[in-house]
């Protein structure tokens, strides 16, 4: 019986093995005096260790598996918040950005810039926009498309 090479936590002390040639089961370790001994056990004995083994290996792989390694640190702690604190910097280049925004929304024709606003701003949906609007919600996406296209030209335009 040959068992492939298995990773061992560091503080596991033994190893197992079966002899072919003598039809034994053995387990090594070392001592306290890091002495190495082999001894001679029965099959259920060896199956007991084989089977804690193998569990000490699934608890490893799952261990790697779904527990984060990394030291806790303010900076680690930083990078997974969900509502992360913006410095002055980027408060100020986001202000800029929509300002930008808006005042290129602003330049672009009234049903455009409203139906942008309602779509984009307030979350309507096209359908809601179309309803309110007393037309088609082919209508709304034609508009909704135009209104990116020149969005797009006059931010270039701007920039």
């Amino acid at each position: 019986m040959k068992f492939p090479k298995r990773r061992k936590r560091g503080d596991n002390p033994y190893t197992i093995y079966y002899s072919d040639s003598s039809k034994q089961y053995f387990v090594s370790f070392k001592d306290d005096k890091n002495n190495m001994n082999c001894i001679t056990v029965s099959k259920e004995i060896f199956e007991a260790f084989n089977q804690f083994e193998l569990d000490d290996i699934s608890q490893m792989n799952e261990y790697d598996r779904h527990i984060e390694h990394s030291q806790i640190s303010e900076i680690t702690l930083n990078k997974k918040l969900l509502n992360k604190m913006l410095t002055v910097e980027e408060c100020v280049e986001n202000d800029i950005r929509y300002q930008n925004i808006y005042s290129s929304i602003l330049k672009l024709p009234f049903n455009q810039a409203r139906r942008l606003i309602l779509f984009y701003f307030y979350n309507l949906k096209q359908n809601e926009i179309a309803k309110i609007d007393h037309c088609s919600i082919r209508a709304v996406q034609y508009t909704l498309k135009v209104a990116l296209k020149n969005l797009k030209k006059i931010l270039k335009e701007t920039s």
